[in-house]
């Protein structure tokens, strides 16, 4: 029976090795000219990145080649061509976050690296749809002009905040074209602005909004978070033995982000049902949300809410001068706000097993 002998350890996330270390390496190789004695004590190693950039389509290499941890028998990639039915690849991504032993969701980079991948394919696919309209075609020609000197100044100009679009014609068609583009990718600063786009349009459609609401839930003192996140817990039977420290719950909860995700879409969803097509709120003619996340990572939703009226806000000031209408205006107010909840707090307070801590536990 032959022994298996181990020659070395390969850190293959880059996560126990940090740049520093590296780079004090090669200083102290460079300065000693590479002693005997450091040889033999030396324990980093650099490995060189090739010339020419890696293909990232159709390459079923790349992500098992980058993290051979995930794809511990080199199998199961995306974009595998050898497979007999063809997987989207948004969709494989998603379905490998969603494993259950969660290997690629606690990862520290993969879903950053492929979350890159397909904000690189949103860009080059409307680029490409971009590049075939007739608009597009025209301003080509005077595109080309550009020199690489030109988009310097103009990057140092938009840093410094002082471009002008009257400067060059050229730069301006060329960034009128990236706006375009970047309003369809995904988390980029220009879909931000396409998305202030839509709501100037339903404003200008359907007047002042009459409601803005924002949504923050509690991720890390929520019991449903936790579950998501894999911690064995009854939800109809919470015990106090089962309740952690606010630093582990905030623990688990930032090294399952996929977790909190679903936890975060679940809750939305079933408040926005109860809201809006409940009628909570009375009869709603539209709304639009958007999800931002926190310093933390932890996602909340800013609400604007159309009420069903045709009351401008002229109007509202006249009509609130009437005694009879202020009172209906406050009970509806009263009605849809509550300031605390205190009648639950009885039967959903627990308190920390640190006995520092109280909790309000929200479902």
């Amino acid at each position: 029976m032959k022994h298996l002998l181990c020659s070395g350890v390969l850190d293959v996330n880059g996560s126990t090795i940090s740049s520093n270390e590296i780079t004090n390496y090669l200083l102290t190789k460079l300065k000693n000219g590479g002693t005997q004695g450091q040889m033999e004590s030396e324990n980093v190693y650099l490995i060189p990145h090739s010339s020419k950039p890696v293909n990232e389509y159709f390459n079923p290499n790349l992500l098992v080649g980058l993290y051979p941890t995930l794809f511990c028998y080199g199998r199961g990639s995306p974009e595998d061509q050898s497979r007999p039915i063809k997987i989207n690849l948004r969709e494989h991504i998603r379905y490998l976050l969603s494993y259950n032993d969660r290997r690629f969701e606690k990862n520290h980079s993969f879903m950053f690296v492929v979350f890159n991948l397909l904000q690189r394919r949103d860009a080059c696919f409307h680029a490409q749809l971009i590049a075939t309209r007739p608009y597009f075609r025209a301003s080509a020609h005077e595109i080309q002009s550009l020199n690489s000197k030109d988009i310097e100044m103009a990057i140092d100009s938009i840093s410094k905040k002082t471009y002008s679009s009257e400067s060059n014609s050229a730069l301006t068609k060329l960034m009128h074209h990236i706006k375009a583009i970047g309003g369809r990718v995904m988390g980029s600063a220009y879909s931000r602005t396409a998305l202030r786009t839509r709501i100037h349009a339903l404003i200008y459609n359907q007047g002042l909004p009459s409601i803005f609401l924002t949504l923050n839930p509690a991720d890390i003192h929520s019991p449903v978070a936790l579950y998501f996140a894999g911690v064995k817990l009854d939800l109809d039977n919470i015990q106090i033995e089962q309740l952690m420290t606010t630093y582990k719950r905030a623990e688990i909860i930032a090294s399952h982000p996929v977790a909190t995700a679903k936890f975060f879409h679940l809750l939305i969803s079933n408040i926005l049902d109860t809201m809006i097509v409940g009628g909570v709120l009375g009869p709603i003619k539209a709304y639009f949300g958007t999800v931002e996340s926190q310093g933390r990572g932890s996602l909340h939703l800013h609400l604007l809410i159309w009420l069903d009226h045709n009351m401008k806000p002229a109007d509202l000031k006249e009509k609130i001068q009437n005694a009879d209408f202020r009172e209906k205006l406050k009970a509806y107010l009263e009605d849809i706000i509550k300031e605390d909840l205190d009648e639950f707090k009885d039967k959903h307070v627990f308190e920390n097993l640190d006995g520092i801590e109280n909790f309000l536990f929200l479902f």
